[in-house]
């Protein structure tokens, strides 16, 4: 079969590979449709950290088919259940996860533990594109959890991406006023589609921080209110320390919080807000590329780009 793999910074290729066979619960699935993540354009550029001299396999937010003809859609990860912190109720957090790598290929091979738990028949009628997006969504709502919202509370967003855009409709679904900051202007014009408001975001309540730079990280610890709360969602380099005012954090009692994962019920949950309708959630798919141009498109991506969905 056909599959991109990295084989060093900035050198993907389509190589031919023998297809995945099944066993021991895994589940093989002909991908419909796979995603491109903001990590693969890190690891484009920079080589992904797991390579160890072999191709590594690209792709983790897909729709595909199984044996049956059954459409589904697979989360990226799963916990293992069995850890001290999936006992204790924090599945985000399993220091065991089990990972699905590979679905920029015609075929993927599902780990038993994410067929098990995290892979979910798509609700009729539902764009197979906009159903992929169950993953990164998961996240969102599990960001908008650790925020833990009051009615009404004012969020300020940093970062109008695709993550951006979700954690405006996880907001305004969880009963919050949004205000998207940064970005381009036509990425606001956007944002309003997913419940973003104008307002004056030095007045946030909480401020979610989802444009992945160390300049938001500073903003947004200068925009919250004392006695408020920051999100960070975007990922940074590895090491890299975290522009803070201690004093200010501790004088104005400011919680700081990480938020990078998810369980099994928010997978649940963003399928079904997907599948709610009640966001144009198709506009965040902006680009489609088949299997042989998704490396000109990591390396030049378009102005306009928001997300871009993969037919193998």
């Amino acid at each position: 079969m056909r599959a991109l793999r990295l084989h060093g910074p900035g050198d993907l290729r389509v190589d031919e590979i023998p297809s995945p066979t099944d066993t021991d619960g895994e589940i093989v699935l002909e991908v419909e449709v796979a995603l491109v993540r903001h990590a693969d354009f890190r690891a484009f550029a920079t080589g992904s950290d797991a390579l160890d001299g072999s191709p590594w396999p690209l792709g983790r937010e897909l729709v595909g088919v199984d044996r049956s003809g059954l459409r589904v859609v697979v989360a990226g990860t799963a916990p293992c259940g069995h850890c001290a912190l999936c006992v204790d109720g924090r599945e985000e957090l399993c220091r065991r996860p089990s990972v699905l790598d590979g679905a920029f290929a015609e075929c993927v091979l599902v780990p038993a533990r994410i067929a098990e738990v995290n892979l979910l028949p798509v609700p009729r009628g539902l764009d197979p594109a906009v159903a992929a997006l169950v993953d990164p969504l998961a996240t969102c709502l599990h960001a908008v959890e650790r925020a833990t919202l009051r009615p009404g509370s004012l969020v300020a967003v940093l970062g109008a991406g695709p993550i951006g855009l979700m954690l405006c409709a996880c907001v305004t679904d969880a009963g919050g006023r949004v205000a998207a900051v940064g970005g381009r202007s036509d990425r606001h014009a956007l944002a309003a589609a997913f419940g973003a408001r104008p307002a004056d975001p030095r007045d946030a309540d909480v401020v979610i921080e989802a444009a992945g730079t160390a300049e938001a990280r500073r903003d947004a610890l200068e925009l919250v209110q004392p006695g408020g709360t920051v999100v960070l969602v975007g990922a940074p380099d590895p090491g890299e320390p975290l522009p803070a005012d201690a004093e200010r954090i501790r004088r104005e009692e400011l919680s700081v919080c990480g938020a990078a994962g998810h369980a099994p019920r928010h997978v649940r949950a963003a399928l079904a807000f997907l599948a709610s309708g009640a966001y144009p959630w198709e506009r965040l798919i902006s680009h489609e590329v088949s299997l042989d141009a998704v490396a000109g498109l990591l390396a030049d991506p378009p102005a306009d780009y928001l997300k871009a969905a993969v037919r193998p």
